[in-house]
């Protein structure tokens, strides 16, 4: 099937307020808008990886109202095709908006969204493997990438897969949630288990009718904003709810394609030193740092702020702004429940 590339947009959904990265991720400078591998904030190797498969005009991001006017100032993109939620009601009715924002444009597109802050290399391998699934979507496919697990994860979502439709993607038998540690050794030796990468490539057309046949409120806002109404009157309004519940976990024509690349999600400080340069006692170092007989750290500080370290190992220690975190690597999804103890306690340190 010859591809109509002509057709063909990327969102970038880069709503989220990455709470698992405090201190370095706040209210102000969520993960997406972070530096976090080098000099170039997330979001903008997000979009850089995109060139020259598409143009920037045919690029558009949907993020938090807050963060529209740095997101204009980072990226190679119309201003125009940054729009803000009003508010946040997680990826159904993001997608659904981004529907309704491309559809406006061109009816017969081909939309690609992606999440504003993974990891993702190369990125010649990432692009073929996204005009693969295009081909897939315009098919009338809803297509979604699995990433092959390395190690039994309890961090991500998980796809169980079936028999090959194509070469590359097989049928989507379910979607199932983070898993215990035991289920997450099942689903690993089994083999026919993906992660969830979050990322969605589908026909505006299909994914509306998606839309219509399993959540018609969400649908009645999508047809609403296409024609031309202002989502930012009722975009509040919408229920919270995410793609995979809201339309991917009931559709019938919903494939998997392989994800060839290496991909990192950076959901942790243990993800962020998976991806980063380690000394030679394994410690991912940033900043002004000093380390004795510590190893396998995350030990992160501003360059004015000296942040020393003495017989640690497996913990992360990260300085940034007013705030600094402490912890074992093994409890560090625990910092989102210290986020909302901040949000109640010292709500100005977020």
């Amino acid at each position: 099937m010859t591809l109509q590339k002509s057709n063909l947009y990327v969102v970038i959904m880069a709503g989220g307020r990455g709470e698992r990265f405090w201190p370095a991720g706040r209210r102000e400078h969520p993960k997406q808008l972070l530096p976090l591998l080098g000099e170039t904030t997330m979001i903008e190797e997000t979009v850089q990886r995109l060139f020259p498969m598409i143009i920037p005009a045919q690029i558009l991001v949907i993020t938090n109202l807050a963060y529209v006017e740095q997101v204009r100032k980072l990226l190679p993109v119309p201003p125009e095709n940054v729009i803000g939620e009003p508010d946040g009601r997680d990826t159904a009715p993001c997608v659904a908006l981004a529907t309704a924002l491309v559809a406006r444009r061109d009816p017969d597109a081909t939309m690609i969204l992606l999440p504003a802050d993974h990891v993702i290399r190369p990125a010649k391998i990432f692009q073929d493997t996204l005009l693969s699934a295009a081909r897939m979507a315009q098919a009338g496919n809803l297509v979604t990438l699995g990433i092959t697990p390395t190690r039994p994860a309890t961090g991500y979502g998980y796809i169980h897969v079936g028999d090959s439709v194509a070469d590359g993607f097989r049928k989507v038998l379910a979607f199932k949630e983070k898993p215990d540690v035991e289920t997450a050794e099942e689903f690993f030796r089994d083999g026919n288990f993906k992660w969830n990468s979050g990322i969605f490539i589908w026909r505006v057309d299909v994914i509306s009718e998606a839309f219509r046949r399993y959540t018609p409120a969400l649908f009645t806002k999508l047809e609403h904003w296409r024609s031309g109404g202002d989502y930012r009157q009722d975009f509040a309004d919408c229920e919270k709810i995410s793609i995979d519940y809201a339309v991917m976990e009931k559709a019938d024509n919903v494939v998997v394609g392989e994800a060839p690349f290496y991909w990192n999600d950076l959901g942790s400080w243990s993800a962020l030193r998976s991806v980063l340069p380690l000394d030679e006692a394994g410690n991912a170092l940033r900043g002004n740092v000093l380390a004795l007989d510590s190893v396998n750290n995350v030990l992160i500080s501003d360059p004015d702020f000296l942040l020393g370290v003495i017989g640690m190992h497996d913990i992360a220690a990260i300085q940034a702004g007013n705030g600094i975190l402490v912890c074992p690597l093994s409890r560090e999804q625990e910092v989102r429940q210290l986020v909302v103890q901040i949000r109640e306690q010292q709500e100005k340190f977020l």
